[in-house]
């Protein structure tokens, strides 16, 4: 922080007499986590001086350090604008990529233009690192300047019709992808541009990752027709992995689109003859589907498909024939997928490919420990486990406790980590006895028999959920930890023969309704909500009184409710008054639950939900929390 006294060491070297060690203060100040607008003035002066330089490395590395403290502080760069003017006809192109990039994050709209005709004229004499740079900054103006979409998109085009490297042409792909997401009206022009890109695109990812997007996107346009040639084109001139890609995009065209459905099946059957087994079956399996002209099948197999963890299946599946059963096999023991982790990766870092591991997620190895111990053996498969432990105590208290909720069908466990912060007392037979409020029922606990001082125990307790009324699914648990004490000398480890009992209160734990709901995305929601009917629709109107914003009902909503939202409804457009939230989940026991928030903002926000499941519970218990 500013106070410590290295820090005013670091300040310090900002007036040494080396231009070296000035940098070098200057850019751990840039650097520092954390640091205030104020705090990274005196560095950015320092760095405005070497604009001026001589010396085109000291010029080279304060532009680039400008850029970097531009990312995060904008403001605090628009003094350096100026300077940055004057290098953007630097005879060094690396300095002058890296001072328009700056000053796009800085400039005002109206600049816009002008620094993007300077860019365009020297674009092909820079390498592919500064041309990424280039399109990271784009990126962060689109998002900056919404109306400024065309002029930006054009000088995207421009750059994917030139020649470079995978990762530049990703970082483009990426940026176009982003923006037709951000802005609706930009949608037909990006996909249009993505076509002409993939009919002479080398990069395997790239062109796959087109005709998926043109997929999900291209029969929800005005002309969907337009897209069939390219997409078709794939099929007859690429190898197999983009052949796949595309008999797929082919087939969501053919599910949205009655009046396309003939000619869809058409091309699908020349597609059986091909010479690749992957390709062939998709169009076989999406012939099939397709040729029976039902909205449900075309939902559940071509437009949202499995909501499963494909590894999860795997285990499952060799399970299910390792143990001859007369029961057929149920997709609903299966662990569904969770939303992928999207890696952090550093700017500019090189990708490597790696080779597929089927690592087990969190939830099967919590399935696998769970399934060990006899008490919960007869508990059916784990739906879902708590994303984040709970903690139960503060960190610096003797004991501290954190829980983990796994629910089932009709059971849940409460799993408690538990570690004894005492070095002169050793805890044995410890249990968290729980009180709920509402018709849960404690059935028992499985006590960790010893707690050494620092080294973490688990227990845990099995709660049945009521039966009375299974609507009442949130509940509070007033918590408190038992133990049998036995004090220990800390120095030799003797612990005494005789203990004494012992309990410690915890925090109350809450149990709410996204406990009981798992998210699934479902890319093509309309699909969806038609393939699930209206047998079990409910729909209600609420006041939310207390909240005075569209965005601030959307993030309760979705937090509430534990749901995924669909077809970015999560986003709600600028100066709107009224927003429709798609949410889709599986409730356990796995139903399929789709919920529809129509939200309208007057003075207070007024939300109609609307409710959809194959059964009437799920239904019930969203119209009950909500309410």
């Amino acid at each position: 922080s500013r106070d410590s006294p290295l820090f005013d060491f670091i300040e310090s070297c900002l007036r040494n007499k080396h231009e070296m060690v000035v940098y070098e203060a200057a850019s751990a100040i840039v650097n520092l986590p954390n640091c205030t607008a104020k705090e990274l003035a005196p560095a950015v002066s320092v760095l405005q001086l070497f604009c001026s330089s001589p010396k085109a490395a000291l010029r080279y590395a304060a532009v680039r350090t400008l850029n970097k403290v531009a990312m995060k502080h904008p403001s605090a760069v628009t003094a350096c604008n100026l300077d940055l003017e004057n290098l953007v006809t630097d005879s060094n192109r690396s300095i002058a990529t890296l001072a328009i990039t700056t000053l796009l994050k800085t400039g005002s709209e109206s600049s816009i233009d002008r620094l993007m005709k300077q860019i365009s004229s020297f674009m092909s004499e820079i390498s592919d690192e500064f041309k990424v740079v280039v399109v990271q900054a784009i990126n962060a103006l689109c998002q900056k300047y919404p109306r400024k979409h065309a002029v930006l998109m054009n000088f995207l085009f421009t750059m994917l019709r030139e020649e470079g490297g995978f990762e530049y042409k990703r970082a483009i792909v990426d940026c176009i992808i982003s923006i037709i997401e951000e802005n609706s009206e930009s949608k037909e022009t990006g996909l249009s541009h993505l076509c002409e890109f993939i009919e002479d695109c080398e990069f395997t990812v790239l062109a796959t990752r087109i005709l998926h997007l043109l997929g999900q996107e291209g029969p929800k346009t005005n002309n969907p027709s337009k897209y069939i040639r390219f997409i078709y084109n794939r099929v007859v001139l690429e190898h197999e992995e983009v052949r796949a890609g595309a008999v797929s995009a082919l087939a969501k065209f053919g599910a949205q689109n009655e009046e396309m459905l003939p000619s869809i099946l058409v091309l699908l059957k020349r597609c059986v003859m091909d010479d690749d087994n992957e390709v062939r079956d998709r169009a076989t399996f999406y012939l099939n589907v397709l040729e029976q002209k039902q909205k449900a099948l075309n939902a559940g197999y071509i437009l949202n498909g499995l909501t499963v963890s494909i590894p999860g299946l795997e285990r499952a599946l060799h399970q299910y024939t390792l143990e001859p059963s007369e029961k057929p096999f149920d997709l609903k023991s299966v662990p569904l997928a969770t939303a992928p982790i999207v890696e952090q990766r550093a700017e500019n870092a090189p990708v490597t490919v790696q080779p597929e591991k089927v690592a087990a997620t969190r939830q099967e190895i919590f399935q696998e420990q769970l399934g060990a111990i006899p008490e919960f053996r007869g508990l059916g498969p784990l739906f879902k486990s708590s994303a984040e432990p709970v903690a139960l105590t503060e960190l610096e208290t003797e004991y501290v406790v954190r829980c983990t909720k796994h629910t089932f069908v009709s059971h849940m466990v409460f799993q408690f980590d538990c570690t004894n912060t005492l070095n002169d007392q050793i805890l044995e037979n410890v249990t968290v006895q729980m009180e709920p409020t509402e018709g849960y029922e404690v059935i028992g606990y499985v006590p960790a028999k010893t707690l050494m001082y620092n080294q973490p125990g688990t227990c845990y307790t099995l709660v049945a959920l009521s039966e009375e009324d299974p609507t009442a699914v949130a509940c509070t648990f007033s918590c408190m930890m038992k133990f049998t004490v036995k004090d220990c000398d800390p120095n030799t480890g003797e612990t005494d023969d005789e203990g004494y009992e012992d309990e410690y209160v915890l925090e109350d734990l809450e149990v709410t309704v996204a406990d009981h709901i798992q998210r699934v995305l479902k890319p093509n929601f309309g699909a969806a909500w038609d393939e699930v009917g209206d047998e079990y629709e409910k729909e209600e109107t609420f006041t939310l009184s207390a909240i005075k914003t569209l965005e601030e009902a959307v993030s309760n909503i979705v937090k509430f409710l534990g749901m995924q939202p669909c077809e970015r409804s999560d986003k709600v457009p600028d100066n709107k008054n009224s927003h429709t939230l798609y949410l889709a989940g599986v409730f356990r026991g796995g139903h399929d639950l789709l919920v529809r928030s129509r939200l309208v903002l007057t003075d207070t926000v007024t939300m109609q939900v609307t409710a959809r499941s194959g059964e009437e519970l799920p239904v019930d218990v969203i119209m009950a929390s909500v309410g």
